[in-house]
């Protein structure tokens, strides 16, 4: 077994024994089945469900990132004192930390979904799919910012002032532009801004396939106006694609930096 495996190993066996972790899933896990029994239709219990997702998965990926790092210090230290490859022990550490909790979630509301819903599989697979990329950008943003700064509450304010922007106050800055710009041609601008989101970006893709244009927003309208519904789709896809790459690269340049 090479180091890279023995590290991943060590974090993933860390992972799993971690209560938080087990808190995290089952609290989903009763969440979901409740808002699926008796959230109403199929539609009205995705939706719902998608608005937990949404607030949920990053805050606690960001906060998860931040702790992980902050929590290792000792052992990244006795790592680093070895001749290992810094790049190989970053994988190992964000691999361990970021998987169990990337795919806790799509399994949490993955069950009652199959015992309660039992259609609309390619919206779980989109909100499945979003959840995961939603984790991975939201731990390497977390790691990125505990690197940064070795004072746990500032990386922790950083981690929140993130989410309040991307979750808060986005929709607010688009709602303020659409009105106060409406007598202007302003709908590429608009759109380009969504690509500019990752949790906007998941909200719009899933509900592209719901009969739910009325929730899409004005951003989610317009991007079904010019592109259409799979074309959108796909487009959002390649958008979180580039999100998981940028945090990562953050992350694993400061780690690669980083004077522990």
């Amino acid at each position: 077994m090479n180091t890279g495996r023995i590290i991943l190993d060590f974090q993933l066996r860390h992972a799993v024994r971690s209560r938080w972790l087990l808190l995290y899933g089952g609290s989903l896990l009763v969440l979901t089945t409740l808002l699926i029994w008796f959230g109403g239709t199929a539609e009205h219990a995705v939706v719902s469900l998608l608005n937990v997702v949404l607030l949920l998965v990053p805050l606690i990926a960001l906060l998860y990132g931040v702790l992980g790092i902050s929590q290792a210090r000792e052992f990244l230290e006795l790592m680093l004192a070895q001749p290992l490859e810094r790049r190989v022990l970053f994988w190992g550490v964000f691999t361990g930390m970021a998987a169990p909790l990337a795919l806790i979630v799509p399994v949490s509301f993955g069950i009652p979904w199959l015992l309660g819903v039992r259609q609309l599989w390619g919206v779980y697979a989109t909100l499945a799919g979003g959840s995961i990329a939603l984790t991975l950008i939201g731990t390497a943003f977390g790691m990125a910012f505990a690197l940064r700064w070795d004072d746990r509450l500032r990386a922790f304010g950083m981690t929140i002032a993130l989410w309040f922007l991307l979750a808060v106050v986005y929709d607010a800055v688009i709602l303020v532009l659409g009105i106060t710009l409406r007598d202007y041609p302003i709908e590429h601008g608009l759109l380009v801004l969504l690509f500019l989101n990752p949790i906007d970006l998941v909200r719009v893709a899933t509900l592209l396939q719901l009969d739910a244009a009325a929730l899409l927003g004005y951003t989610g309208a317009l991007l079904q106006h010019f592109v259409g519904n799979i074309a959108g789709i796909m487009l959002t896809i390649a958008a979180l694609l580039l999100w998981t790459l940028l945090p990562l690269a953050l992350a694993m340049r400061s780690f690669v930096r980083k004077d522990f």
